[in-house]
């Protein structure tokens, strides 16, 4: 049985000086294609108000196999500063894992009364969302793709919108004590929102919007939590590739 489920709240402000420079440290007002790469064309103040709620209710926090966890964030800026920037940024994050009992490489799984604690199986299941609403810097638009996104894609290749959806389907299984396995599913879209973001990097970089990948990985255990080693056999843009991380996808 589970503890009551509590909510969690936190609040922060933060402050940014935001400036694009390139390689060699030179700031860059605008990208090749003659876009303003801050809001206000030269640096940006960036002030926000950051609330957040969560409510957990997994079983485990590093190593969860059954419960969900919830979580509801919002940015508010205040218009002060260089670029006077007016926006605000909503996000929900919803993770549910089931325990399951599909193959049987460990002791647990093979006892005839076996308890969820014994079975470091799991389907796990992710959903996000969010949206922008009034001023958005080209630098604050979601970033869809890569290794904590839609696995098989580079950092943003699938898309930079005002909203994003994105999905994850996880089936997490152990191969020996200290070394697990990992089917996954990813699938992420910016919701049409792509060329809402003032100069349209995503369309004119032609990145495709949505993006889907499908693969397998390897998660081994360390002091420093799971390293991450993914293979996405299958993604809609007929590539492969491998991507490494630390700590589980979500």
């Amino acid at each position: 049985m589970f503890e009551p489920a509590i909510w969690n709240a936190s609040a922060g402000l933060q402050y940014q000086r935001i400036s694009i420079r390139d390689s060699d440290g030179d700031r860059q007002s605008q990208d090749e294609f003659g876009n303003d790469l801050t809001f206000s064309g030269e640096s940006d103040d960036l002030i926000l108000l950051q609330l957040g709620a969560a409510r957990d209710r997994r079983n485990d926090r590093l190593q969860p196999t059954q419960g969900s966890i919830t979580r509801f964030n919002m940015d508010q800026s205040v218009p002060i500063g260089n670029g006077s920037i007016l926006l605000n940024r909503l996000r929900v994050n919803h993770s549910q894992f089931f325990p399951v009992n599909f193959l049987r490489f460990t002791e647990g799984c093979r006892k005839a009364e076996r308890s969820v604690r014994r079975l470091p199986q799991t389907l796990a299941f992710n959903v996000q969302a969010g949206t922008v609403l009034g001023d958005l810097p080209p630098y604050e638009a979601f970033s869809i793709g890569g290794s904590n996104s839609v696995r098989g894609y580079g950092e943003g290749e699938v898309g930079s919108g005002r909203s994003f959806l994105q999905a994850t389907a996880e089936y997490r299984f152990p191969v020996f004590s200290f070394v697990g396995g990992a089917l996954f599913a990813d699938f992420g879209t910016d919701l049409g929102s792509g060329d809402s973001v003032p100069g349209d990097p995503a369309g004119i970089r032609e990145k495709p919007g949505t993006g889907y990948g499908i693969g397998l990985g390897v998660r081994v255990q360390s002091p420093l939590g799971p390293i991450r080693a993914d293979y996405t056999v299958i993604s809609d843009d007929g590539d492969s590739r491998f991507q490494f991380g630390i700590g589980q996808r979500f």
